[in-house]
């Protein structure tokens, strides 16, 4: 596990990495195909029916699948932050593997952020996880994955507005926590103030804590947590 610079979280863990939905702002693709790439092409631990030559293409690490045993302290460990655990093309036995550590390690909280909600809902989460989906705006394609998500069941389930894209102007009362976000990289586009301020309503609104993300560049410092959490 490697200290990340991810605000709500302690440790970034990658037991997996890769995803096939080709989003084109992705920072993770960038980093594999950038100065990660001759790491990712020497691992041959390729998903199946996946291109070995794309440093991107779901990846394995087994000997990544124990490191958060050897964290004695409690932490949040963000999962899979180079890829999507419920990309398509990865298998069962590897998505179990990854559960079957969390739940061996109770005393830490494990992120988990997902594209794929309509695969995640078919896994049982331990109690010490958080679930979460990326919405970008209010697209067809974003309201679909709400409404998938709705059957991913958590202790926390969350919503990443990040990058936050286009406005949305309704924010599901059944959901524990919001985070917003913006698009990182060398061609980062911030997003319009009033998309930003638009979910802080609806959060405030609903009662939703919310945790503005620091690149933003928001006047108003908003790091909450789901209710019932101590940080």
């Amino acid at each position: 596990m490697n200290k990340t610079k991810i605000e709500y979280a302690d440790y970034s863990w990658n037991p997996l990495s890769g995803c096939t939905k080709g989003c084109s702002y992705c920072y993770a693709r960038q980093l594999a195909q950038g100065r990660l790439k001759n790491l990712y092409l020497a691992n041959p631990n390729v998903a199946p029916g996946c291109d070995p030559s794309d440093p991107f293409s779901p990846r394995v690490w087994p000997y990544r699948y124990i490191e958060p045993i050897f964290a004695e302290k409690p932490c949040r460990i963000f999962t899979c932050d180079m890829g999507d655990l419920f990309d398509p093309h990865i298998p069962n036995n590897w998505i179990e593997t990854v559960l079957n550590i969390v739940r061996l390690c109770p005393r830490h909280t494990f992120l988990f952020l997902t594209k794929r909600p309509d695969l995640a809902r078919s896994y049982k989460f331990p109690p010490n996880c958080w679930a979460g989906v990326t919405i970008e705006d209010a697209s067809t394609t974003s309201r679909q994955r709400l409404s998938d998500f709705f059957n991913v069941h958590a202790r926390v389930r969350y919503i990443s507005y990040e990058p936050l894209l286009g406005p949305v102007q309704r924010v599901p009362d059944w959901i524990d926590w919001i985070i917003v976000g913006a698009m990182t990289g060398p061609k980062a586009v911030k997003p319009n103030p009033k998309w930003v301020q638009t979910l802080i309503d609806c959060a405030d609104a609903s009662g939703i804590p919310i945790f503005l993300k620091d690149n933003l560049n928001w006047a108003e410092r908003r790091t909450e947590w789901p209710k019932g959490i101590t940080t």
